[in-house]
């Protein structure tokens, strides 16, 4: 994993030497990866299949990392940190990006669905146990993965950011079908709320074109993808496999 993410990272680089990105392996992290500021750290226990990999590294690299370095370059640190409510998009971006080459499968779908039964479940005054019940027996999760997305929702006291996933990824199909472009959210990290003032600053020049777009975009297993989400699609319509 780690291997390839620093061979998709010097690929960015090459077309962007600014690309500073760095790949740290932690043995502090539960199994996966994610993003701090210009670091993408992968846990020691991370075992992706191998047609998740390149998913994975598109949600991370390709957005992720991406908008950080883009963000960078327009001069003013809120575009590289994330402007208010920023995070919904990213994340829904993030999984257009694992649609696009080839990642999004049901397994994957369903655990993101999962996330917000579990974010509602916590904010409806459940405990551990019960919203650990409600995936595994009502919902039909096994118990390994039942128990990973409790675990995320309840970590520090409670955190409903994993609910965004969906919520983020429904806004930009939606955004996509009313003929909306996704280069404006390249340019760092923003919010469909930020759509309309991004493309007026644009219109002004006080913005910088995104100084890289994501490498997925132009790849030919991308293409018919992206036009069958401008046509109009749901994301169960995503799935594949």
């Amino acid at each position: 994993v780690a291997a390839a993410a620093r061979d998709m990272i010097a690929g960015y680089r090459a077309a962007y030497p600014d690309f500073d990105a760095s790949v740290e392996i932690r043995g502090d992290l539960p199994a996966g990866l994610l993003v701090s500021r210009n670091r993408l750290l992968v846990s020691r226990d991370t075992n992706l299949p191998p047609e998740r990999l390149a998913a994975l590294l598109s949600h991370e690299i390709g957005v992720h990392l991406l908008t950080y370095f883009n963000g960078d370059a327009q001069g003013l640190a809120i575009f590289r940190n994330g402007l208010a409510g920023y995070e919904c998009m990213q994340e829904g971006l993030a999984v257009l990006a694992e649609y696009l080459v080839g990642g999004m499968t049901a397994a994957r779908l369903r655990l993101i669905a999962a996330r917000v039964v579990a974010c509602q479940a916590m904010l409806n005054g459940a405990t551990f146990e019960e919203t650990f019940r409600i995936l595994h027996r009502d919902f039909g999760l096994d118990e390994r993965s039942a128990f990973n997305v409790v675990l995320r929702v309840y970590r520090g006291g409670g955190l409903a950011k994993d609910a965004i996933y969906l919520r983020g990824i429904v806004q930009v199909l939606d955004h996509l079908k009313h003929g909306g472009s996704l280069t404006p959210f390249w340019i760092g990290k923003i919010s469909a709320a930020h759509f309309g003032a991004i493309q007026e600053l644009n219109a002004r020049g006080l913005l910088r074109a995104p100084r890289l777009e994501p490498a997925f975009l132009s790849s030919d297993a991308a293409r018919p993808r992206l036009k069958k989400a401008m046509a109009g699609i749901s994301p169960i319509d995503m799935v594949e496999t």
